[in-house]
């Protein structure tokens, strides 16, 4: 049997095993094999059409295989909000937290009002550092520390807030802004799902208390 008998075949049968494999990564780099295969025929037999869309193939597929590997890729977590992730948003995959993070952006306030009462809150907020008061009728009712979300009951429920929240000496945040995490929804709804969770039980937590 002539050898580009041989490959051709040895082609067809790798797209046929392709066709039985569920797991996209795999599927591809077979069909990638099975294409190769596929070239080399079309190259022994000077069959440029067959070479030139064979090629476009190999090159589509391998483009893909690589966009799938770094997808996959773990993510390492920088150690400065690892805390974060663990205690607050451990059901976010690595990948889906950080593209969750960079949404967002770090805001500093000192010695300061950060939300009045009545206010409508647009943003989501985060303490990454320092202390804020919540003071409703003048009265202190609690401390919010680091890993702990500011009114996040009026960013949920989009009614105002009902209490004041004052920044203690310098405090560090973390900002997400309604119209970029609306967005991020439309793109990546199952990280936003994952939130909407993860604010849930939050918010379900301080009313209990």
């Amino acid at each position: 049997m002539a050898l580009d008998v041989i490959i051709v075949n040895i082609a067809y049968l790798l797209t046929f095993t392709a066709l039985a494999v569920r797991e996209i990564y795999w599927l591809r780099i077979i069909l990638t094999l099975s294409q190769l295969g596929q070239f080399a025929h079309a190259y022994m037999n000077v069959d440029y059409s067959k070479g030139v869309w064979t090629c476009i193939f190999i090159i589509i597929n391998i483009y893909q295989i690589i966009m799938i590997y770094l997808n996959r890729r773990e993510l390492v977590i920088p150690e400065e909000i690892r805390d974060l992730y663990e205690n607050i948003f451990h059901t976010q995959s690595n990948r889906e937290f950080l593209n969750f993070w960079d949404a967002g952006r770090v805001c500093q306030i000192e010695k300061d009002t950060l939300i009045k009462t009545g206010d409508m809150q647009a943003d989501l907020m985060l303490i990454l550092n320092g202390k804020a008061d919540v003071v409703r009728d003048s009265e202190k009712t609690v401390t919010l520390e680091r890993g702990q979300f500011i009114a996040e009951i009026s960013y949920i429920t989009n009614n105002p807030v009902s209490a004041d929240v004052i920044a203690h000496d310098e405090l560090l945040f973390y900002t997400w802004n309604r119209d970029t995490l609306e967005k991020l929804r439309q793109s990546n709804p199952v990280i936003m799902g994952k939130l909407d969770r993860i604010l849930t039980l939050d918010m379900a937590g301080k009313l209990a208390s």
